[in-house]
């Protein structure tokens, strides 16, 4: 018995010194620490009690053995499918609502940090791209928000403080913007050069060579660039900017010369301005000059700065650096309507002469109507015409501006005989019947005889043109065509290209008597056909000066015309398009001294309903 109790204690201190090495088949035999065993959460490898067979101790025992649900391998609490501990616990294993992968705080899918949950996934009203708060089209922060987005007011590329044409931080603002103008002549440092000429320079106002005109890289005033002007003659050649437009005012410009030669400058705007006096310049190191000038209106496209330059030798003249500014006014920051100026002196707008804002602006005889215009008012007048309608008194009293009685010709002398004075008017006018030009004959006598300044019918030998009236008929045999009736001088032979003439078929020309301008016979064109045909005048030689000429057309058709001579052809005029009873005008002017003139008239698409087409009185008259 000794023996055996020898033994098994022998075999405790063995079992003891190998320590827990399987807490699932020696849950109680290990050291004392409760809280550190291997599977349990509170003291030993496997059970809190130690014993053998015992429900807290054994293998088969719910709290202790194997199989042990708190400490066994499958034991929800600490096994490796336990809840709480286990891969696939819900509090800690790999799909746990609170740590994996799919879980719905933690998860990729999660409401609150997710891709797609509405706080901070990708479509979230407060983070999303397109949420309201933070997205790309968000009001507040977005692309297209009022105070942050690109067209916004506060911060957009428009906005008024902090867009591109902002005056706060705009690219053409005062306080970030573009650096500020330092002279209103554009390439002003020569620093451009596209070609062989500088940019903005040579203007239509120079008169130097443009060899004389050459590109200096060294020892520049400024930049890299400057302009050598060649002129060794006493006589000045002219070196200009290119027209621009400048607003009127004060201007102060400097610019930098040295070599050799005079110098001097003025400015072409509608005309040349005077000239500054010589500077002359001998120096090889930059030399400053002065020049100033003063333009008393807005100058639009014609301005061009001038630099004169002569006696120009050794390294010449060069010039950059021009600089010229023009002074603040105070009208610069006043706004005027367009009926005013404003007055530097006192930057206030006052209206233009003959413009009014109230009737003490216009004078004693006038108002101010609703476009801020002075004009005569109710019952004065500056002019006879303006008493018409008080017949009692036609004559208008210049020195009060009152309609008063008398008459309006007493004392007018008209110097011509074809004028006479209108009393209405108290001015002399074309006479009735009178004329200076044929174009003034628009009655029934259609000739302007110049020996007598009154107009005359077409047969008179005023005109040039023969039978312009068409009152002489005759039988001639044409080439190829027969015989026919046609007006006499008329129907001038076609002899081709070099020499053209009449087309139209002679069977298409009729003498008419139904209705006619002037004297008894009229010519009539039957020509349902759309192709215009020529029909000319015989061919005859025009005296020197200058001619003023018509025709007479009626009926319903198309018609236009046009003359040929040693001079070649005139312009060809458009179509009249005519389709009328009425007889009405068409007026023409060429110039004589030619030989070979002949009068073309181009009929097409008559029309039966007003007897086709008729011409009448075809007048030429020297003015």
């Amino acid at each position: 018995m000794t023996l055996f109790r020898g033994c098994l204690t022998a075999l405790l201190v063995l079992v003891v010194s190998c320590g827990d090495s399987e807490p699932g088949v020696i849950p109680d035999a290990g050291e004392t620490r409760t809280d550190a065993g291997n599977g349990t959460p509170d003291a030993g490898g496997g059970t809190p009690d130690a014993g053998d067979g015992t429900p807290d101790a054994g293998e088969v025992t719910p709290d202790a053995g194997g199989d042990i649900p708190d400490a066994g391998e499958v034991t929800p609490d600490a096994g490796g499918e336990l809840p709480d501990a286990g891969e696939v616990t819900p509090d800690a294993g790999g799909e746990i609502p609170d740590a994996g992968e799919v879980t719905p705080d933690a998860g990729g899918e999660l409401p609150d940090a997710g891709e797609v949950t509405p706080d901070a996934g990708g479509e979230l009203p407060d983070a999303g791209e397109v949420t309201p708060d933070a997205g790309g089209e968000l009001p507040d922060a977005g692309g297209e928000l009022p105070d942050a987005g690109g067209e916004t007011p506060d911060a957009g590329g428009e906005l008024p403080d902090a867009g591109g044409g902002t005056p706060d931080a705009g690219g053409g603002t005062p306080d970030a913007g573009e650096p500020p103008v330092v002279s209103v002549i554009d390439n002003w440092g020569f620093e451009v050069w596209p070609d062989a000429l500088p940019a903005q320079w040579f203007g239509s106002k120079s008169n130097i060579d443009s060899g004389a005109v050459q590109k200096v890289t060294t020892n520049a005033f400024e930049g890299v660039n400057a302009v050598r002007l060649t002129n060794a003659s006493s006589t000045h050649r002219r070196f200009t900017t290119l027209a621009k437009s400048m607003p009127a005012g004060r201007y102060s410009c400097t610019f930098q010369a040295r070599g050799t030669g005079d110098v001097r400058n003025a400015f072409f705007d509608d005309d040349y301005s005077s000239y500054s006096s010589y500077t002359s310049v001998d120096t090889t190191a930059w030399t400053q000059v002065t020049y100033n000038f003063n333009l008393a209106s807005d100058v639009f496209d014609t301005f061009e700065l001038i630099f004169s330059v002569r006696n120009t030798s050794g390294e010449n003249l060069l010039l950059d650096d021009v600089r010229c500014m023009r002074a603040a006014e105070p009208c610069d920051v006043v706004s005027c309507e367009s009926w005013e100026r404003c007055v530097n002196a006192s930057a206030t707008c006052e209206p233009l002469s003959g413009r009014c804002n109230i009737g003490g602006d216009c004078a004693a005889w006038e108002a101010c109507d609703d476009t801020n215009t002075c004009v005569v008012a109710e019952d004065r007048c500056v002019r006879h015409a303006d008493c018409a309608e008080t017949p009692q008194t036609p004559v208008c009293e210049t020195s009060t501006h009152l309609c008063v009685a008398g008459d309006p010709c007493a004392g007018v002398v008209c110097s011509s005989p074809a004028t006479t004075c209108n009393p209405t008017t108290g001015v002399c006018e074309l006479a009735e019947g009178a004329c200076f030009t044929t174009l003034d004959c628009v009655g029934a006598l259609p000739a302007c005889d110049p020996t007598t300044r009154s107009c005359v019918p077409a047969e008179h030998p005023a005109n040039i043109v023969r039978n312009g009236g068409f009152e002489s008929w005759n039988i001639y045999s044409i080439p190829y065509q027969g015989n026919h009736l046609i007006p006499d001088y008329w129907y001038g032979i076609d002899n081709g290209i070099a020499d053209p003439g009449t087309e139209i078929k002679p069977t298409r020309l009729v003498r008419y008597l139904n209705a006619v301008h002037g004297g008894s016979t009229a010519l009539q064109f039957v020509v349902p056909i759309q192709v215009a045909e020529r029909f000319s005048t015989d061919k005859f030689n025009v005296p020197s000066g200058n001619y003023s000429c018509s025709y007479r057309v009626r009926g319903h058709g198309s018609i236009r015309h046009r003359s040929y001579s040693s001079g070649g052809w005139s312009p060809q005029t458009d179509f009249l398009v005519v389709d009328s009873d009425e007889w009405q005008p068409v007026f023409f002017r060429f110039t004589g001294n030619v030989r070979d003139w002949r009068l073309f008239l181009y009929p097409s698409r008559s029309e039966a309903d007003r007897d086709h087409l008729q011409v009448d009185d075809v007048v030429c008259t020297k003015d």
